[in-house]
């Protein structure tokens, strides 16, 4: 028996999330059905996480074995060979056997984009949310700021009326980075909750168009009856990063985030 690390991106547009899903496309169902296919036999995979229907991955991670003559490099081939333009396996190696996709993470770096302007972009339109009204960048950053640290976060969870489910939560970073047109959102922290970072970004954008307070994510956490989060914003602005397996967790520098952003975008 063989152990195996794999990493893949992918573009959620078309899919109902990660996890396999009755008489849904799930990514998870994708790389599954290929996986079989390339070595003969089924063979579950576990992800890092459950990204959301149409949230997007650069570094989702997932485990799985296999008794199998294949190696690495062939099982790495071979999957991009099978799979849809729309996922990408970025690596495969070998891992020992107590090793887990989940419980070995140290931590994600999730990113939410934000385009500002009065039109969208023909090339991230699928990536970002069109947001008309000008933000205040300094504002906004000091507002997430109160998002760092551990909290209760079940304001931020579609799930908060899931009985026994474990709330607390530790932000590690949260930085927002403007880069005209873009403004990102970069959340760095152990583990999520369900929607946590729309829920997270949804409320940064009520704050910023209801002209709340800028302590007002403190106030939330203080008393989320009275203090409401904003709905969660549109999955498709949200892109899972990285999923760490060695400390320490960063964030990424402003021009490394400048990089991976659309260029020279066609507006429609």
């Amino acid at each position: 028996m063989k152990y195996f690390i794999a990493h893949t991106a992918y573009d959620g547009t078309r899919y109902a999330g990660w996890q396999v899903q009755p008489d849904k496309n799930s990514i998870q169902e994708i790389i599954e059905s290929r996986l079989e296919k390339l070595c003969g036999t089924f063979t579950r995979i576990i992800g890092a996480g459950r990204t959301d229907a149409g949230v997007h991955a650069l570094d989702q991670a997932f485990h799985f074995k296999l008794d199998t003559r294949l190696d690495a490099p062939d099982i790495h081939k071979g999957l991009n060979a099978l799979l849809p333009d729309d996922i990408i396996i970025t690596s495969v190696e070998q891992c020992s056997p107590d090793f887990h996709a989940r419980f070995s993470a140290e931590g994600k770096h999730y990113m939410y984009l934000i385009r500002q302007g009065a039109r969208p972009g023909l090339w991230s339109r699928s990536y970002s949310l069109l947001v008309k009204k000008t933000l205040d960048i300094e504002y906004l950053s000091t507002a997430a700021r109160y998002f760092i640290g551990t909290h209760n976060f079940k304001p931020f969870s579609a799930n908060a009326k899931r009985p026994n489910e474990q709330f607390e939560r530790t932000i590690t970073d949260f930085r927002i980075d403007h880069i005209p047109p873009f403004i990102v959102f970069n959340v760095l922290g152990k583990s999520f909750l369900y929607k946590m970072v729309r829920m997270m970004a949804g409320t940064l954008l009520r704050i910023a168009h209801n002209n709340e307070p800028c302590d007002y994510i403190a106030r939330v956490f203080s008393d989320p009856e009275r203090f409401k989060t904003g709905p969660a914003a549109p999955a498709h602005g949200l892109t899972l990063m990285k999923t760490f397996y060695t400390l320490p967790l960063e964030l990424p520098s402003r021009e490394d985030i400048h990089n991976i952003l659309p260029k020279n975008d066609v507006l429609i």
